[in-house]
Order: structure tokens, then C-alpha cells, then sequence
């Protein structure tokens, strides 16, 4: 990996998502562990690998599977520079989508919570 500007977890996301791009793990296939990962990148804290993995998760790169593993779900975009553009608002929508979402689940939660008051 060649050092780059920015977080540590940051470094990480952009190496395995070239890693990805490159085919070495298929759409399908498990990543390593972060132990392994943790290993590979000289990092201490599961924190860095996680969020590093995240930020891939939110891109729609990667999917864990609670008992077995993380797994390649689609590969990057091309690298053609007016498609990262609208990679990166694409991502920045996908946010807000599921900060928006999470505000309407509360919204909705408290409304049922006063109309069970109500009854």
C-alpha cells in the first residue's frame, strides 16, 4: 500500500477497495478477518479496521454476515474522473438517506408511543 494524506482507516478503504477493483476478491468472496487485516496493515485497534470496512459497507462494496466474515458484494466504479464525481454524491445521498431514515423510524416510534398514551 503507498502512503497517502488522510485517517489511517481512510489509507485502508482506499487499499482494499484497489484491491477489489484489481479482482483479488471477487464479488462473492469473503475479505480477510480484521485480525488478519489488523495484521496486514500494521494497525492496533479493531476500530481503524472497522471503520475502514464501513466505509466500504456505505459505498455498497462490502456486506458482513454475523458468524462469517465480510463479503464482496460489487466491485468499484471505473476510476473515470467525472464518474467519481457522481460516485462520491451518490455515497454522500446514501448517507443522508439512512440518517433520514433512522429520524423517521424515531418520529414514527414516538408517535405510536402518544397514541398508545391516548388509548
Amino acid at each position: 500500500m503507498t502512503a497517502t494524506e488522510g485517517p489511517r482507516y481512510r489509507q485502508i478503504a482506499d487499499d482494499l477497495r484497489r484491491r477489489i477493483a484489481a479482482g483479488e476478491w471477487p464479488i462473492g468472496s469473503a475479505i480477510p478477518s480484521i485480525s488478519a487485516l489488523q495484521q496486514e496493515y500494521d494497525v492496533s485497534g479493531l476500530n481503524t479496521v472497522r471503520s475502514a470496512q464501513k466505509l466500504l459497507q456505505e459505498e455498497g462494496l462490502l456486506e458482513p454476515r454475523q458468524g462469517y466474515g465480510t463479503f464482496v458484494i460489487a466491485a468499484p466504479p471505473p476510476q473515470d474522473p467525472a464518474r467519481a464525481g457522481l460516485f462520491a454524491i451518490i455515497t454522500e445521498l446514501r448517507r443522508a438517506l439512512d440518517t433520514s431514515q433512522a429520524a423517521l423510524a424515531t418520529a414514527i416510534r414516538r408517535l405510536d408511543e402518544l397514541a398508545d398514551i391516548d388509548r
